[in-house]
């Protein structure tokens, strides 16, 4: 993003109820304006078939986060590097380069958290919809029909929606159209380093797939919302980092899981 299109973003952003001034002045010394780095666990259950049981699985991504300060409030541009799925059963998904690539960086408001005492700090959720295009992308229902004309290829692949490579008992790709909801609720420490929970689930839509079998046999994941299984960790990087010396760097930066 632009430094043009950023002070747009930042200027509209003071309607939606962005801090004043004086508490941005505040929230800069809890989170200096500069480049970060986090590693967010989200966790789901899925209805596995054809046994109709139920496994819980944890989805890891890593993601750069720059905080931008201006005299209407501070915010953060945030954008994935990799996103990571726990085997379900037998069954391995992949989430490439493409896919991560497909999600648009975004910019949400950074606030205080009364609640979370003078260090508690709060990242507005922000709703991002992959492989459709709808007209409200918090409420809309998603595609369940690869040729329904909302239905997108936003990682270009010529298959509908976004692709997933499944390996295991039944190998192959599946075509989704996800909506992926973050925010981040956490305690600022020294030196911008932040624990905290992350907010929203989001859900996806089996569309397509490269064989029936695929389709028919995908299970369906219901979001876990007990905080203790949503965490994060943020944590300051060197202005140069990029998401390959993030990854590489990932245990160190982050400590142990």
């Amino acid at each position: 993003m632009n430094h043009r299109a950023r002070a747009t973003v930042l200027c509209l952003a003071l309607l939606a109820g962005w801090p004043a001034p004086g508490a941005a002045q505040e929230l800069v010394s809890l989170v200096p304006p500069g480049l970060y780095a986090s590693r967010q666990y989200v966790s789901s259950r899925a209805m596995t078939r054809p046994d109709n049981r139920y496994l819980r699985v944890r989805t890891t991504g890593i993601l750069l986060h720059r905080v931008i300060a201006s005299e209407d409030g501070l915010a953060v541009e945030s954008r994935y590097c990799s996103i990571e799925q726990e085997p379900l059963g037998k069954v391995r998904t992949s989430i490439g380069p493409g896919f991560v690539s497909a999600i648009p960086a975004w910019v949400s408001p950074l606030t205080a958290d009364p609640d979370g005492g003078p260090a508690g700090v709060r990242i507005a959720r922000h709703t991002v919809v992959l492989g459709a295009h709808l007209v409200d992308p918090e409420n809309d229902r998603l595609p369940t029909e690869e040729d329904d004309p909302r239905v997108t290829d936003p990682d270009g692949d010529g298959n509908p929606g976004v692709t997933v490579d499944v390996s295991g008992f039944v190998s192959g790709q599946v075509y989704l159209v996800q909506r992926l909801v973050r925010g981040l609720r956490g305690t600022a420490g020294p030196g911008g380093r932040m624990t905290g929970t992350v907010e929203g689930a989001g859900d996806q839509v089996v569309i397509g797939a490269s064989s029936g079998i695929l389709k028919t046999f995908t299970p369906d994941f219901e979001y876990n919302p007990d905080p203790k299984r949503n965490t994060f960790v943020w944590v300051p990087v060197p202005e140069d980092a990029t998401c390959a010396s993030v990854l590489a760097g990932r245990d160190s930066l982050f400590g142990e899981d």
